[in-house]
């Protein structure tokens, strides 16, 4: 029997329902069971009429009670109790209600965060590890679940009670680590809260959210937050982004003074450096400089921005206890994240599929291929729909600045007008000089590249890597870019619709 009282002692609770057995919390009061706590939190846009609504509602389901923040939302005393800063405790609760059922020994945490990367990164250390015979669950943007077996996920970090419950469950089955993605909303929103996080890492930081975080300084401080986790013994900083001080501050003024490692490629005055870089169609050979000794290190990834991936990836597992001299012959065996520099070849081109979204990780992705390319470079891209708008025409530009062939498409228009999307693309733009069309039709946009493409491109699709879908007018249609270009490939394409200089 499992009582609010016991897994809450610290709590001066004075409702009559404290001591009476409850079978687990719930965020959603269309989906409470009976003998069920209900939680409700302050949304973005609280309206309290709703939130009193969904208290009753979930009340007449059977709810024991109701635990909220919102102070205004009590209208009897009795099912209802109001807690302070409820939101950054409701993981903890719940893991304890989880321990309450069944001990478990929990897989020990690793959490990335960043604009750019944290896909990877969290995917690498997991490769890494289960490459060390170390069961390693991972959670998402492209899946969660134990490697290499991961199921589809509908948010890069679950709400707090869903992350808790597949933490234990991970563990349950096996999993001895956790990689995790640390996104801005998840820390934000308290979804990790009352995770003992071990090792945190930090990719870099870029106009991103701005429609959620309002400003670029925010947006910062929302990322620096995963730094204050008192649980953290280890923290790994990429020293080369203009944002790293903030998040190194956070570990400075952190109680629990977790251990500070910087890496970098071009400050050789950071713990982890590298010299003798080069690059290849094959990926990326390197010399790894670190406080226990050089290693060489031959990485299959492309890109100059995989390598810092990689440093943080490497840097992360070292923490966890793994020794540099086990992990450097395993590098050549890593794949990454799907949909993130996925590579297709066909007859000397290499056709590239990213999730590049923002106008730094498209730039990033093109300057990083150019070490590789050994003709012309590529772009195919857009811009999602019902976004921060004022990202679109620095896309195009990140674009103009690196490639010699642009192809505009489209993104996942969502319910916002294409046209919209277009102009604002090219709003303020020169395209004088420039190679680039613009083709509505994604489908057709990626034929068209590989029409076009000559032995010795490069052609990068970006902004929805490991998407399989493309959302218009709110409706999700099955679209897969991987799959577009290997059917264009395939011999199933033909002349697009007429394209037009933009």
């Amino acid at each position: 029997m499992t009582t609010l009282a016991q897994i809450w002692p610290d709590q001066s609770l004075v409702v009559g329902w404290k001591n009476t057995e409850f079978k687990g919390f719930c965020l959603d009061s269309r989906k409470v069971q009976p003998g069920q706590i209900f939680i409700a939190l302050q949304g973005i846009n609280n309206d309290l009429e709703k939130t009193q609504v969904y208290m009753q509602q979930a009340l007449q389901l059977g709810a024991i009670g109701v635990l909220t923040e919102i102070e205004d939302a009590l209208n009897t005393k009795d099912n209802i109790l109001y807690v302070a800063n409820l939101r950054p405790i409701l993981g903890a609760l719940q893991q304890r209600f989880l321990q309450a059922q069944s001990p478990q020994i929990l897989a020990r945490t690793v959490a990335v965060t960043g604009t750019n990367g944290k896909t990877t990164v969290s995917r690498l250390i997991a490769e890494i590890l289960t490459l060390l015979q170390q069961p390693t669950a991972v959670m998402g943007t492209t899946g969660n679940g134990i490697l290499p077996n991961l199921e589809a996920s509908t948010h890069t970090t679950l709400d707090a009670l869903q992350f808790q419950q597949m933490h234990y469950q991970f563990s349950q089955q096996g999993a001895k680590f956790l990689s995790l993605e640390a996104s801005s909303h998840g820390i934000d929103q308290g979804r990790i809260a009352g995770t003992d996080i071990e090792v945190a890492a930090y990719t870099n930081l870029s106009r991103d959210h701005l429609d959620y975080h309002k400003t670029l300084d925010n947006y910062a401080k929302a990322k620096a937050r995963l730094f204050d986790f008192t649980s953290l013994k280890h923290v790994v900083i990429n020293v080369d982004d203009a944002h790293a001080a903030l998040m190194i501050e956070h570990a400075q003024h952190n109680p629990s003074q977790p251990k500070i490692w910087r890496y970098s490629i071009e400050n050789m005055h950071a713990e982890y450096v590298i010299s003798a870089l080069n690059f290849s169609l094959q990926g990326a050979q390197f010399r790894l400089h670190t406080p226990t000794g050089e290693y060489s290190i031959h990485s299959p990834l492309l890109g100059r921005f995989n390598v810092e991936n990689l440093l943080a990836a490497i840097i992360s597992v070292e923490k966890l206890g793994f020794a540099l001299n086990a992990i450097a012959p395993l590098i050549p065996q890593l794949h990454g994240a799907p949909g993130r520099m996925q590579t297709i070849t066909d007859q000397n081109r290499l056709f590239i599929v990213d999730y590049a979204h923002t106008p730094d990780a498209l730039q990033q992705v093109l300057q990083g291929l150019r070490h590789h390319v050994e003709a012309e470079l590529w772009a195919v891209f857009g811009c999602g729909g019902d976004r921060d708008r004022g990202k679109r025409p620095q896309m195009t530009q990140a674009a103009l600045t690196t490639a010699d062939h642009i192809i505009l498409t489209s993104d996942n228009p969502r319910s916002e007008n294409p046209e919209q999307i277009f102009a604002d693309m090219k709003t303020g733009l020169d395209f004088a000089g420039h190679q680039v069309q613009e083709i509505h039709d994604r489908r057709e946009a990626i034929k068209a590249a590989v029409t076009q493409a000559k032995a010795g491109d490069i052609v990068v699709i970006a902004g929805k890597g490991h998407e399989n879908y493309q959302e218009i007018d709110g409706v999700r249609h099955w679209f897969d870019d991987v799959i577009e270009v290997q059917a264009a490939l395939n011999g199933q394409h033909h002349q697009p619709d007429q394209a037009y200089l933009a």
